[in-house]
């Protein structure tokens, strides 16, 4: 007969599931300059192309919550960040489109999301969730938006100017929180997470357990 320990269930990542996400996210990072090459006027224009519906932030949550190395879960959604801005400044042939003066800013405030995602480790209710996506999309919203009001040339160094430029951001963090909503309720679903024996599951993840 097996002992406690070896009935014991975790939950690990369908993995073909998350590597497409993965690669979605890329996809959707270079997208609008292909799009763009081919003649749409896709420039930050809300109507044509949903800028911000990413699955980076669900993504990052994600990794927090479920991989072992805190390491991997810190720099996996930067690296599918980082690749992206590699095609975005291929297709471009703009290079200062994808790598500018403030983007180890964006790079850190898209790891926080993993850090976030720490907190889910042995509880994951759906309000749990909802508040580590809420917070994620706002900490970048306000830290990236600030970051570029520090080095705009674009909005005045002063209070209104800081307001303008947060004005100026909020579609893309109406997109992002709508995007970290779907994937996030994708991600920790049925359809990317499986229940499996802890002899089963791979040494690079924790047992995770959903709170309530």
């Amino acid at each position: 007969m097996n002992s406690p320990q070896q009935n014991t269930n975790t939950e690990v990542p369908r993995w073909k599931f998350v590597a497409f996400i993965f690669g979605y996210t890329i996809l959707l990072k270079i997208l609008p300059y292909v799009l763009y090459n081919m003649g749409m006027d896709v420039e930050k224009n809300f109507a044509i192309y949903p800028w911000a519906f990413s699955p980076i932030f669900a993504l990052g949550i994600f990794g927090g919550a479920m991989y072992r190395s805190k390491m991997n879960a810190l720099w996996l959604p930067v690296a599918a960040i980082f690749i992206g801005d590699i095609g975005v400044g291929l297709i471009s042939g703009h290079p200062e489109w994808a790598f500018y003066s403030d983007q180890p800013v964006v790079y850190a405030a898209f790891a926080f999301c993993a850090v976030l995602g720490y907190a889910l480790r042995e509880n994951r209710s759906w309000g749990r969730l909802a508040g580590a996506g809420v917070g994620s999309c706002l900490a970048f919203f306000l830290i990236t938006n600030f970051a570029s009001w520090v080095g705009s040339t674009i909005y005045p160094p002063t209070t209104e100017g800081l307001i303008a430029c947060y004005v100026a951001g909020l579609p893309f963090l109406k997109n992002s929180l709508i995007a970290t909503t779907v994937f996030g309720g994708l991600l920790f679903s049925p359809i990317a997470i499986r229940q499996t024996s802890t002899q089963e599951a791979q040494p690079e993840l924790i047992p995770a357990t959903s709170g309530s």
